[in-house]
């Protein structure tokens, strides 16, 4: 079950490569900043757009950049969760989280679930 979740994650950020609206490509960006380590604030410069510019696009597409930001680093989580060599902090900050709660917090929002139990889980699985 946990293997369909990363597969569905990793279809799901390939399929934001194939689309246009700025909500995908900010999602895409996103992804690839905090990847990189970088702050999800230098999204509106990579793409090379004003943040009142971004605002405006994305509330057009019905969304906003905190639904995008959410969105990305929910299907990261995932991905970061399923490689033990990373631990539970390192995960937070690397998705800009200032502490551990408030990932764990965020992430039983996504998926009902501490990351804690959701890494138990998955590598049970595997």
């Amino acid at each position: 079950m946990y293997g369909q979740l990363i597969e569905q994650a990793e279809k799901y950020l390939r399929s934001l490569y194939e689309q246009d609206n700025i909500a995908e490509q900010l999602m895409r960006k996103l992804a690839e900043l905090m990847a990189a380590g970088e702050a999800a604030d230098s999204a509106c410069r990579a793409l090379r757009l004003s943040r009142r510019t971004l605002q405006r696009r994305l509330r057009a597409e019905k969304t906003s950049f905190q639904q995008v930001l959410n969105e990305a680093r929910a299907v990261l989580a995932i991905n970061y969760l399923s490689d033990e060599r990373l631990k539970s902090l390192e995960i937070a900050m690397l998705l800009g989280y200032s502490s551990i709660s408030s990932f764990t917090t965020a992430f039983k929002s996504w998926y009902d679930i501490p990351p804690a139990e959701y890494r138990q889980k998955f590598l049970a699985q595997i």
